[in-house]
């Protein structure tokens, strides 16, 4: 089944199948369509008629506005008149009115009909045709409903399109309609022949689809036949599609120039093989050639001839294999050279390196007393240089100290004049007081005089005699006290001046101290720095040393293990195998092995020097003369 999907026919038919299935949808949605279109055709027909009826009422509703006729005759001339109107073409169409309760008003055909209600008319598919039309005439105004009901006569129901309006003045709907069995009829007819025309289209399209299947399968199928053929290698098998003028003979020629291609490349396929022959044996004497060159042998050379294309490839072997055996030879006998004179440098840097760690180690024991010597001069200069700012502090103190006795003496020379001001003040109280002494007794003799009436003021006389004497009682030993203070200050002036002077004596020596000190200070300072300098020459050197110690130990190495690398070349050329020269004299120079050069290391007891990196030796040229060597070190 699955094979069948990918056949030409399969697809073929498919597209048959395909192309009916859609004609056949555009056939249904175009009947679809119709049948939509011919009930739109007899819903505006109908509102057509109804227009007219409408425009009736309409007319008999404006007489009775006017008062032409009462309402009532006007509503009854107008059903009147709408029922005697008849449509269509067998003019079996007619209108009914009935009011917004679902009461019949007037029915043409079944007129005792009129007066009940018809709210409870169901057609055929249950639906309530009266109540379903009323509500949408309320609602809508106007508008379509489908329903099934029997024609006049007959008990059969068919399908049946109203078309109904509400007439809002009287409180009315219209209603009419028209069967639409005849748009069924006529769609089922016109759907009929769509299937037969479809049918015989699609039996048509099949004939057509199994011819052109036919004509693309058969010549297929001889081309597979061919390339079947040509694939099994047949070569001289006619292909007959070839001389076809359609894409099938394009196939066919492209398949015979491919056939013509093949038959060339099987016959140069032969020739490769016989060539691959040729080129195994070439293979094969290069293979043991290169076989005998991996072990070493440069003694042997290809002496067989190879074809043409590829005897250049034996000459350039046999040509490498020459310039191998000269280059190696030359080689053995310039490590011999090298093997020598490794030992000798060898032997020479091991000497060098021990007398550099004796100068180092005496370098570092001078370097360790400077530093000693350094640090006991600073130690002392940084002393000196404490003890100068002490003399400084104490000469500044002093100096404060005489500061204060001069603000002392001054305070001291103003207590003195207050005491001056104060005796002054006193004095002149004392005098008041003798006044007033004076005037109570004038005043006591005016009161004896007076009598009686004088007895007062006496008794007032003699009390302010008294507080005056008391007064000057109190003032008297005011005065004496301040005489008293004003000695103690003037023997405060002169000690306090005679420790001025004692502290200016103090403040000379001081300075005079402190200059002496700074002296020596700065003369440790010097001193200091001269030893500084002179260790840091001696550091520089014991770095200079060591960074030579470690160029000796690197230059030992190095030419320990140029010694070893030349006694591993000679092994290795050991593996040659020489024309010119005897194998025994290669291994009869081979140096020691790795393991065995590396045994100086125990005889040296040199320890590393990580101070500073080694300085980059100088390369000399062969003109410039300025350069050190090991000698001149």
């Amino acid at each position: 089944m699955l094979q069948a999907i990918y056949r030409i026919p399969f697809r073929i038919y498919l597209i048959v199948v395909m192309a009916a299935a859609l004609a056949a949808s555009l056939s249904y949605l175009l009947l679809s369509h119709m049948v939509d279109a011919s009930y739109e055709m007899r819903q505006e027909a109908l509102a057509d008629n109804m227009d007219i009826a409408v425009s009736v009422l309409e007319d008999f509703h404006a007489r009775a506005e006017a008062g032409e006729i009462p309402t009532a005759e006007a509503r009854e001339q107008a059903f009147s008149l709408i029922g005697a109107m008849r449509f269509g073409a067998e003019g079996n169409g007619y209108f009914v009115i009935q009011d917004e309760e679902m009461q019949m008003l007037m029915h043409p055909i079944l007129t005792d009909l009129v007066g009940q209600d018809q709210s409870g008319l169901t057609d055929s598919h249950g639906l309530r045709i009266t109540q379903v039309i009323t509500e949408r005439a309320l609602a809508e105004g106007e508008g379509a409903q489908r329903y099934w009901f029997a024609k006049p006569g007959s008990d059969v129901p068919e399908e049946k399109l109203g078309y109904f309006r509400h007439f809002e003045p009287w409180g009315v709907v219209l209603t009419t309609g028209d069967y639409v069995s005849d748009i069924r009829a006529g769609m089922d007819n016109l759907r009929a022949f769509v299937s037969v025309a479809l049918a015989i289209g699609v039996a048509a399209l099949i004939a057509v689809s199994a011819m052109l299947a036919r004509s693309v399968t058969r010549p297929l199928s001889r081309f597979m036949e061919s390339m079947r053929a040509v694939s099994e290698g047949d070569y001289d098998q006619d292909i007959p599609v070839a001389r076809r003028r359609d894409e099938i003979g394009h196939l066919g020629r492209d398949l015979l120039s491919f056939r013509d291609r093949l038959r060339e490349s099987d016959g140069i396929t032969r020739q490769r093989e016989r060539e691959s022959v040729e080129q195994a044996r070439v293979v094969s004497e290069l293979r043991t050639a290169m076989e005998r060159l991996s072990r070493g042998d440069l003694s042997h050379t290809i002496e067989t001839e190879f074809p043409t294309e590829y005897e250049g490839l034996r000459q350039d072997f046999n040509e490498t294999v020459t310039t191998l055996d000269e280059l190696i030879t030359s080689v053995v006998e310039n490590a011999r050279g090298i093997h020598s004179r490794a030992e000798e440098i060898s032997s020479a840097s091991v000497d060098l390196s021990r007398r550099t760690e004796s100068q180092a180690a005496t370098l570092e024991e001078t370097a360790a007393a400077m530093d000693e010597l350094t640090a006991s001069v600073g130690s002392a200069s940084e002393n000196a240089a404490g003890v100068a700012t002490a003399v400084d502090a104490a000469r500044s103190n002093a100096e404060h100290s005489g500061e204060v006795v001069e603000q002392s003496i001054r305070v001291m020379d103003q207590i003195k004049q207050s005491s001056d001001s104060i005796l002054r003040i006193i004095s002149l109280i004392d005098d008041i007081a003798f006044q007033t002494n004076l005037l109570a007794l004038n005043a006591g003799v005016e009161a004896a005089r007076a009598g009686e009436s004088g007895r007062g003021f006496a008794v007032v006389a003699s009390e302010v005699r008294a507080l005056a004497q008391r007064s000057s009682d109190a003032a008297k030993e005011i005065s004496q006290l301040i005489n008293e203070s004003s000695g103690h200050v003037e023997a405060g002036v002169t000690q306090v001046h005679r420790t001025g002077e004692a502290l200016e004596d103090i403040v000379k020596r001081v300075t005079s101290v402190a200059e002496l000190i700074r002296g020596i200070a700065d003369g440790a300072k010097e001193q200091s720095a001269g030893i500084s300098e002179i260790n840091v020459g001696v550091t520089q050197l014991d770095q200079v040393t060591q960074q030579n110690a470690a160029m000796v130990e690197q230059t030992t190495a190095a030419s320990m293990a140029l010694k070893e690398d030349a006694g591993i070349l000679s092994g290795l050329m050991a593996h040659f195998q020489l024309r010119d020269l005897p194998q025994n004299v290669i291994e009869h120079d081979a140096g020691p092995t790795a393991s065995q050069a590396t045994g100086w290391e125990s005889e040296m007891e040199v320890d590393p020097v990580p101070l500073l990196p080694a300085p980059q030796p100088k390369v000399a040229t062969a003109s410039g003369g300025g350069g050190s060597t090991w000698q001149d070190f």
